[in-house]
């Protein structure tokens, strides 16, 4: 826990020094520099526990990131990755990347985000289009596409074997060890996406990608998404001496949406050998979560119908393609939907609003619950993590107060007996290790921005 604490202090010192040596007013909110100064972002701890890693802006450019580390132990912070260094001009967004960070409200240059390996030996971040792969042994950042395209949505392998991301509508994979690139599926273009979100699942669901592997590598379930049953509609892009004129295709209400099919396909198969699951019969739908079970033999997915209304969470055999819904939720007014379920060995979490607050349970993998874990006058903000050593559940919450929301945690042998964690009071943005042993608290309040 000390260790927790000095790391929240030094965090804290990055992120604003100006709030601790003065009085906040209305004109100080307003005024330069931004009170937030540097901000540290996109948060993480090393799967060792060990460092947090960070992106932060630079001192002479506050619009490009760095890649930073702390090393908890010995409380020194040192920047891992200096973008400049490998890419020192300005980053020409596609206009595929550039929705999904709008949609994302990602703004700014250099490296904007990465992933930890499996093993926590190495990183991995999308920079200019490229994908990078950093070694913490060598200190050195190997570059691992050459320009052929913009890579987007990149992700590591669980096991840390191969690095993903899709490029014109197209996924492909990177054998690591060999430096080959593959692709999946090639026929990707106009239309047609694979492996991509649609707009209404970035804008709406904040479903961000298109696209999951397998924990055990051997398949990668992905969407096909066909937009052309959507309207073209022309909108103003304004700029400081110019307007843009831009042609999307939009659903509007009560018109037509994208039409979306949900596959698996095994990385050692040709390109374009995709299985295709039955989705049903209603295909004016919305696909709003999916996940892998941790067998890697079952894959799952969330559906959603188009009043929304209706939610229902399905199995799929990862060999028969057969399915079978667990969980259905109806609602008279909306079903709103969440991500806030997680796979264990006996059954996994879910979270629901079915008695009127959004609350965690815990089900069996027939879809029979076997306990509310959380219940009360008050809602659960986020499902964050299980230390599978102890049994204790993680989450942000507002059991105490409706207008701040701190850490808790319940174990899963001991229903309704709910510790808080946190201790200052505001809003806490939580960030774990691996194993759930270690976690960072990055917080705001009323007098710490």
């Amino acid at each position: 826990m000390n260790r927790i604490i000095q790391l929240l202090i030094v965090l804290s010192l990055i992120i604003s020094p100006l709030a601790f040596s003065e009085k906040i007013s209305l004109e100080r909110i307003y005024s330069d520099p931004s009170l937030s100064g540097k901000s540290p972002s996109q948060l993480k701890l090393s799967p060792d526990g060990k460092r947090a890693t960070y992106i932060q802006a630079r001192i002479d450019d506050y619009n490009r990131y760095d890649l930073w580390q702390y090393d908890i132990a010995s409380g020194k912070r040192t920047m891992l990755v200096d973008s400049k260094a490998l890419v020192s001009s300005k980053e020409v967004l596609s206009d595929e990347e550039k929705a999904r960070r709008e949609r994302m409200r990602v703004f700014g240059q250099g490296i904007l985000e990465y992933t930890w390996s499996a093993d926590g030996n190495a990183l991995m971040f999308p920079l200019n289009g490229d994908v990078y792969y950093f070694e913490l042994a060598s200190k050195k950042a190997k570059k691992l596409t050459n320009g052929e395209g913009f890579a987007t949505d990149v992700k590591f392998s669980p096991k840390g074997n191969y690095i993903s991301f899709v490029r014109e509508q197209n996924l492909y994979i990177i054998d690591i060890k060999s430096g080959k690139t593959k692709a999946l599926t090639t026929e990707g273009g106009g239309v047609i996406k694979f492996a991509m979100a649609e707009f209404v699942a970035q804008e709406e669901m904040s479903r961000m990608t298109g696209y999951w592997w397998a924990p055990d590598e051997s398949q990668i379930a992905l969407t096909k998404v066909d937009m052309s049953p959507v309207e073209v509609v022309t909108r103003n892009e304004i700029y400081a001496e110019s307007i843009k004129l831009i042609d999307q295709r939009y659903p509007y209400a009560g018109t037509d949406n994208v039409l979306i099919d949900l596959g698996l396909i095994n990385i050692s198969d040709e390109a374009d050998n995709v299985r295709w699951i039955d989705l049903g019969d209603d295909k004016d739908i919305y696909i709003t979560q999916a996940k892998w079970l941790p067998n890697s033999k079952t894959f799952s997915y969330q559906w959603q119908t188009r009043n929304q209304q209706q939610q229902q969470l399905v199995f799929v055999d990862a060999k028969t393609l057969s399915t079978k819904p667990i969980i259905t939720e109806k609602s008279d007014t909306w079903v709103n939907i969440h991500d806030g379920y997680k796979y264990l060995d006996n059954g996994f979490l879910w979270t629901s609003e079915q008695d009127g607050f959004l609350h965690i349970y815990h089900y069996d993998y027939d879809g029979k619950v076997i306990a509310q874990l959380t219940k009360g006058d008050w809602v659960v903000d986020h499902l964050h993590a299980m230390n599978k050593k102890t049994g204790d559940i993680y989450f942000t919450g507002r059991k105490d107060t409706p207008i701040e929301s701190h850490l808790y945690k319940v174990n899963i042998n001991k229903p309704l007996h709910i510790t808080k964690v946190s201790k200052r009071e505001g809003f806490h943005r939580i960030a774990f290790s691996k194993d759930a042993s270690v976690y960072i608290d990055s917080f705001s309040n009323y007098m710490q921005p």
